[in-house]
């Protein structure tokens, strides 16, 4: 059962780094929430208001807080656990289309805190040539099929396109390159993939009764499901496989995260209205089920089961957004590349080489392509910084995976940094 707990003025609620199990609303009294800003380090205070949930998003998304909570006066919290927020929660549709706008608007945040940071602003162009810069940056990545498959979606998506010949010539090419060239899907995470979630694993059960037969659709390795820049029209689910969300930065295509069986994706646009923020690309063969706007509300809005799993999906892309800047303002690019382990080891994409014992070897299906694109530097500069561990023989690098030999070694270097960082403050 919920309860109701007071805390005197001046009292923490809980700190920064806590591992977070619950979920507070405020009764009555006055709570500040206080956070670090990771671009500028100055700190950030949120005052609550009464009736206001918090300590929800770090719950939702397993993470641990990244805000402390303190009591500014004599206040009285409710105090609830995850089961006992769904029970109590999940099924009423005004809080959880207020937190859907909420959680929205807080990704949307972040993510424009990123491209503010790679100085990424919006381009002065048409939403074709937008689409075009895509597709360019797709084949000059050799993702031949893909930059075929941005293409063709630019001349479904607009009829009569400006840049119509500009985009015949990229096709043109990325058919050529094709040919030329047998690819071969692979998994994101190889043949050890990390468990599906139990409201996942729930929600793929759910969805993959008979009546939901007529929305399944299939797609092939390298195929744009969604691309950035065009008009939402539908938001899926996935049945089977994986898929990259990619956006266009700075001439080329950055790795946002990946997103697997069990999970919504498509849907944030609907909940704001506005045109897609992000690519979905399959990584490898996927089955999904394809949803016209119309059916937001029905397979979303007013099914608590999926209406929490957009809840915590939402949720992890905050916490993952807000991950990957604070690894791209880390100054010094081996930093960057040993936080970047540390973020996958913490999102659970790491094999640990034996799970019986207390082994800091961890496997990671991680290539150096892909190390360049969430350390947002080139591919020339993250081989430079691995060879660099390698030769201390802390990392070993193979074709689509790498394997560090103490992870321990990286949280030393990470930490290392920030530790002369704040000494550099306090003179």
């Amino acid at each position: 059962m919920p309860k109701i707990v007071p805390y005197s003025k001046g009292s923490v609620i809980f700190f920064e780094g806590d591992k977070a199990d619950k979920i507070f609303i405020l009764q009555s009294g006055s709570v500040t929430l206080t956070t670090t800003d990771i671009v500028t380090h100055e700190s950030i205070k949120e005052q609550l208001s009464v009736g206001q949930f918090f300590g929800l998003k770090s719950v939702l998304a397993r993470k641990t807080r990244i805000e402390t909570a303190t009591a500014m006066s004599d206040s009285q919290v409710v105090m609830l656990t995850l089961p006992e927020f769904e029970k109590n929660f999940s099924n009423n549709k005004a809080i959880i289309s207020k937190m859907f706008g909420v959680f929205t608007k807080a990704l949307i945040e972040w993510q424009g805190k990123t491209e503010r940071f790679l100085k990424s602003g919006n381009l002065d162009l048409s939403r074709e040539e937008k689409m075009e810069l895509v597709a360019k940056s797709l084949l000059e990545d050799e993702r031949y099929f893909s930059a075929q498959n941005q293409c063709e979606k630019i001349f479904r998506d607009i009829k009569e396109p400006c840049n119509k010949e500009s985009v015949e010539g990229l096709l043109a090419q990325a058919k050529e390159k094709l040919s030329q060239q047998e690819t071969i899907g692979a998994s994101f995470w190889g043949s050890d993939k990390p468990p599906i979630a139990d409201f996942s694993a729930a929600l793929l059960k759910q969805f993959s009764l008979p009546i939901f037969e007529r929305f399944k659709k299939s797609f092939s390795d390298g195929e744009v499901i969604i691309s950035e820049f065009t008009k939402v029209k539908s938001f899926y689910f996935i049945l089977e496989g994986e898929i990259s969300v990619e956006k266009y930065i700075n001439g080329k295509m950055k790795l946002y995260g990946m997103i697997g069986p069990g999970e919504f994706f498509g849907e944030l646009e609907l909940i704001e209205e506005m045109s897609r923020s992000a690519s979905c690309i399959a990584r490898g063969n996927v089955t999904c089920l394809k949803f016209g706007k119309d059916n937001f509300k029905s397979v979303v809005a007013e099914n608590g089961t999926a209406a929490m799993s957009v809840l915590k999906t939402l949720s992890s892309k905050i916490y993952s957004q807000r991950r990957a800047l604070k690894i791209l303002c880390i100054k010094e690019l081996s930093v960057r590349v040993a936080d970047v382990f540390l973020m996958y080891d913490e999102d659970g994409l790491s094999i640990n080489s034996d799970p019986d014992s207390e082994s800091l070897e961890r496997k990671f299906y991680i290539t150096v392509s892909d190390m360049a694109e969430w350390a947002s530097i080139t591919v020339d500069e993250a081989r430079d910084e691995l060879n660099k561990f390698a030769s201390k023989n802390k990392v070993a690098i193979y074709a689509d995976y790498m394997v560090v030999s103490n992870i321990m070694d990286m949280k030393r270097t990470v930490d290392s940094y920030y530790s002369n960082l704040d000494d550099e403050k306090k003179k």
